[in-house]
C-alpha cells in the first residue's frame, strides 16, 4: 500500500469516527469510607495522553458524576481507593460504576451499562508493562520466535473473544474495534520487545558491534514479518500510551540500528544530549506526517514527566504549537512548559542565604560522620535524587514544613544520592525548589552504606527506596522511615514528640 493511499484511508477514518459530538457520562458509586478521591484519564480526541489526568473527589453521598462531551472513542482510566477500572467508550455511551470493599479487604469494582459484557472482559485482560511481558516470554520458551508464536496465541484468544461477543450483539461495532486496535497494539509491542531485546543485549551503542549480514537480515525479517499486517496510520491504535513506544520501536529497527530499505547495519550513532532529547529524536525519527503530531506531543509530555526541566522541550513545544496550532493537546502541554520556563530561569540566580552545603560533603564516607554534624539539634532528613520524581513531588508541601521548622527550631538536612554526573543539575534543583537548609550529594561510599542502613522489605525482598525520610536528634537517629512531608500535620506530630521528649 502507498503512503499517498494510506494516508487517504487514515482520512476517511478519522471522519468515520469523528461525527457529532455528544456526552460520555461515568456515574461512580463508592461504599468506601475514607477514600473520597478519584482521579480519571479521559482520552484527548481519542488518544491518551496522561497529563490530562483529572485529580477529582466523590461527594458526601459517596457519588460523582463525570461528564465530557467528545467526538472521539476512547480509553477512560478510573482510579479510587486503590482500584482502577479502564473503559473504553464512545460518544453517547453511560455507564455505572460501584467500588464496594470486598470480606476479604479488597476493593471489588462492579460495572453497568453501554458494552458490560465486552467491559467486563476487557477488565480481565491485564496489561503489565509490555517489557515485562516480552521477558517472562523469553525465559519461559527460551528462544524469539517460539516466544512470539505463544504472545500470537495469547492475542488471537483475546481477538476472538471480543469477535464473538460482536457476533452475537452483546458489544457493538465501534467497542469492537478500539479493543481489538488495542490488543493487536499491545501484543505487537511485546513481540517487538522480544526482538529487540535480543538487540540489547549486544550492547551496540557501548561496543559498536557489526553485526554479520545474516544477523541483519534475521532482524530485519522478523521485524517486517511482525508489522506486515499492523496499520500505523489507523488513530484507533493511539488510544493507549503502547502505540508511542512502538512508534520509538520501529525508528529503531528502521532508521537507528538498520537501514530498512537497503537491509544494512547503521553507523553506529554517538548519543549526545539529554535523555529527554534522545527519547524525543528517536520517536520523530521516521518521517510520518499521519503522526506527526501525535509523536511529537507524546515525545514532550513523556519528557516533562521525567521532570528534569530541560530547555530542549521549550524549542520542541514552540514548534508544535506553530505546526500544530489547533491541537488539542498544546492545553495540557503549556503548563508544563511554564514549569520549565520558569526553572531555566530560577537556575540562573544565586543560593539564598538560607540554603546551606555541609563543609566536605564529598569526604564523608559514613554516616556517623553526618550524625556527629549535628550532634546539638533536632534534624529531619530528606534523602532523595534529581531523577526521583516521588522525591520531587514531595517538595510541594515544603512551605508547610518551613513554617513548622522555623518555628519549632528544627534542622532541614537534605542527601542527594546523584552521582558525580549529576552535581550541577543536584544544584540547580536546589535552586529550583528553593531547598532552604543543610545540603549532602553524598560520595559513593556514603551512598552505598545508605542504601545498606536504610534499606527496606519490597514483597520479601530487600531494596533502597527514595524518598526515604528520618529524624536525628543529638546525633543519633530517633525515627528511621519518618512520615513525609504531604502526611503534613502527621509529620509535625512525630516532630513535635521528639522536640520534647528526652532522648537520653
Amino acid at each position: 500500500m502507498n503512503n499517498y493511499l494510506s494516508l487517504l484511508i487514515c482520512v476517511f477514518s478519522i471522519l468515520i469516527l469523528k461525527g457529532n459530538a455528544q456526552e460520555v457520562n461515568i456515574h461512580i458509586k463508592s461504599e468506601i469510607l475514607g477514600h473520597p478521591e478519584v482521579s480519571i484519564i479521559p482520552p484527548v480526541d481519542g488518544q491518551y495522553f496522561y497529563l490530562a489526568k483529572m485529580d477529582t473527589s466523590i461527594n458526601k453521598a459517596g457519588v460523582l458524576d463525570f461528564k465530557k462531551e467528545v467526538k472521539y472513542p476512547g480509553f477512560y482510566i478510573i482510579n479510587h481507593a486503590d482500584a482502577g477500572k479502564t473503559l473504553y467508550l464512545k460518544p453517547g455511551d453511560e455507564v455505572w460504576l460501584t467500588f464496594a470493599m470486598k470480606p476479604d479487604s479488597t476493593v471489588e469494582v462492579r460495572l453497568k451499562g453501554s458494552n458490560e459484557i465486552g467491559q467486563n472482559l476487557y477488565d480481565t485482560y491485564k496489561r503489565p508493562y509490555f517489557q515485562s511481558v516480552g521477558k517472562g516470554y523469553l525465559k519461559k520458551y527460551k528462544n524469539v520466535l517460539s516466544a512470539q508464536e505463544a504472545v500470537n496465541k495469547k492475542r488471537d484468544k483475546e481477538l476472538y473473544q471480543m469477535d464473538s461477543l460482536f457476533k452475537i450483539k452483546a458489544i457493538d461495532r465501534e467497542f469492537k474495534d478500539g479493543i481489538s486496535a488495542e490488543i493487536n497494539t499491545y501484543y505487537l509491542a511485546v513481540n517487538s520487545f522480544i526482538l529487540q531485546d535480543s538487540i540489547n543485549k549486544m550492547n551496540l551503542f557501548g561496543d559498536s558491534v557489526i553485526l554479520a549480514e545474516q544477523t541483519v537480515n534475521y532482524f530485519l525479517d522478523n521485524w517486517k514479518k511482525l508489522v506486515k499486517d499492523y496499520d500505523f496510520n489507523d488513530p484507533l491504535n493511539k488510544s493507549q500510551n503502547t502505540f508511542f513506544d512502538l512508534l520509538q520501536t520501529r525508528a529503531s529497527f528502521e532508521k537507528l540500528y538498520f537501514d530498512i530499505d537497503t537491509y544494512k547495519q547503521q553507523p553506529i550513532p554517538k548519543i549526545t544530549g539529554s535523555y529527554e532529547e534522545f527519547e524525543y529524536n528517536l520517536a520523530t525519527l521516521v518521517p510520518d506526517p499521519v503522526n506527526e503530531e501525535y509523536a511529537m506531543a507524546q515525545a514532550i509530555e513523556f519528557g516533562t514527566i521525567q521532570e528534569n526541566y530541560d530547555a530542549f522541550l521549550i524549542d520542541r513545544y514552540e514548534i508544535l504549537a506553530t505546526k500544530y496550532p489547533k491541537s488539542a493537546i498544546l492545553p495540557y502541554l503549556k503548563p508544563e512548559i511554564d514549569k520549565i520556563k520558569h526553572y531555566q530561569s530560577a537556575i540562573k540566580k544565586d543560593f539564598s542565604e538560607k540554603i546551606k552545603f555541609v563543609d566536605n560533603y564529598d569526604k564523608i564516607t559514613n554516616f556517623s560522620e553526618v550524625e556527629s554534624f549535628f550532634k546539638d539539634k533536632l534534624v529531619y532528613v530528606d534523602l532523595w535524587a534529581t531523577w526521583c520524581g516521588p522525591c520531587k513531588r514531595e517538595f510541594a508541601y515544603n512551605d508547610g514544613l518551613k513554617a513548622f521548622a522555623d518555628k519549632n527550631g528544627i534542622t532541614k538536612l537534605y542527601i542527594s544520592v546523584d552521582i558525580d554526573e549529576y552535581d550541577n543539575k543536584w544544584k540547580e534543583m536546589i535552586k529550583y525548589y528553593n531547598l532552604e537548609g543543610y545540603h549532602i550529594r553524598a560520595s559513593k561510599a556514603l551512598s552505598d552504606q545508605l542504601r545498606e542502613k536504610f534499606s527496606q522489605d519490597f514483597g520479601g525482598k530487600r531494596g533502597f527506596g527514595i524518598p526515604y525520610y528520618l529524624i536525628i536528634k543529638n546525633g543519633e537517629i530517633v525515627q528511621m522511615n519518618a512520615k513525609r512531608p504531604s502526611h503534613k500535620e502527621g509529620l509535625y506530630e512525630q516532630l513535635q514528640s521528639f522536640k520534647t521528649k528526652n532522648i537520653n
